[in-house]
């Protein structure tokens, strides 16, 4: 088998060598040609070249930037990328990472890692033994990062996550001891936390945990303490605005445990277990429904 290998100049990490790396382990039978282009838009006519001149697939690497034009630059890749496989009636495996896949460089290399090494056995498996490949169907297997796993049929715990203000911390942490505390008593497994400076702060961080699967439902926790001017009364209704916005966008509920605005310090402290326990509860609840 000989296969093409095609990455950019654009791309931050050397995905071809990850690539080669993969393949020399566990196919040393299978010869590897690799070009290097610019950007993502000169992937397929590469990738054409290499399959008419007898490569049996090529494999097109390509980093995205996270810029609304990279991403347009990117469709307009994949649709070259699908010509040049209809042209030739062989296999390109499209193995693009965007920038915004990630929340470090840390985790964006391994992202190119894992996707990089698992398409690598794709690209020759597709050739070589495609009967293997139908044995993993169904089966949630992903490029990039874990393994999905199948659709279970059975109801598991609702999954939580916590985004928790730094600011009044006295008051906030014992918020978020009353909302784990509920949390085990609604019989729901309590996930990941994030810390933040303060309420503002709170819709970024709860975002990230919308985006992952395991959690169900986020429980936002804050003090928002009025002052001389409407700055609390700015920041609770941005950050409501956001969070709303991110409930309908994930499709998952947010609880909602910030005290403000408009409450002084002895009113925010006489309710802060309270906020925090009907936040958790109103999240679980809301979950296990949308799931019926």
């Amino acid at each position: 088998m000989k296969l093409g290998i095609v990455d950019t100049m654009f791309a931050r990490v050397d995905m071809g060598e990850m690539a080669i790396d993969e393949l020399k382990k566990n196919y040393p039978d299978v010869e590897i040609i690799r070009k290097t282009v610019p950007g993502v838009k000169d992937l397929p006519v590469e990738c054409k070249k290499l399959l008419d001149e007898g490569c049996d697939s090529c494999m097109a690497l390509g980093m995205v930037g996270g810029a609304p034009v990279d991403a347009v630059c990117a469709h307009e890749a994949s649709l070259g990328i699908q010509q040049a496989k209809l042209l030739t009636g062989k296999h390109i495996i499209e193995v693009f990472v965007h920038e915004n896949e990630a929340w470090s460089e840390k985790e964006f290399f391994e992202i190119c890692d894992n996707r990089t090494r698992k398409h690598a056995h794709n690209a020759v498996l597709l050739v070589k033994d495609p009967e293997a490949l139908i044995k993993l169907a169904g089966k949630g297997i992903r490029q990039g990062k874990e393994d999905e796993g199948s659709v279970s049929k059975e109801k598991g715990k609702t999954g939580i996550a916590f985004v928790v203000s730094k600011f009044n911390e006295e008051m906030t942490n014992r918020m978020f001891q009353q909302a784990k505390e509920t949390a085990k008593e609604c019989d729901a497994e309590i996930n990941t936390t994030i810390f933040v400076n303060g309420s503002f702060e709170i819709p970024l961080a709860a975002k990230k945990l919308l985006m992952d699967k395991n959690n169900d439902c986020v429980v936002v926790l804050g003090a928002v303490i009025k002052g001389e001017t409407a700055h609390d009364e700015v920041i609770v209704k941005t950050v409501s605005k956001k969070l709303g916005e991110l409930s309908l966008e994930f499709r998952k509920p947010v609880g909602f445990g910030i005290i403000g605005h408009d409450a002084d310090w002895d009113t925010a402290d006489e309710r802060a277990e309270k906020y925090a326990e009907r936040a958790v509860k109103a999240a679980v609840e809301l979950s296990e429904a949308l799931k019926e």
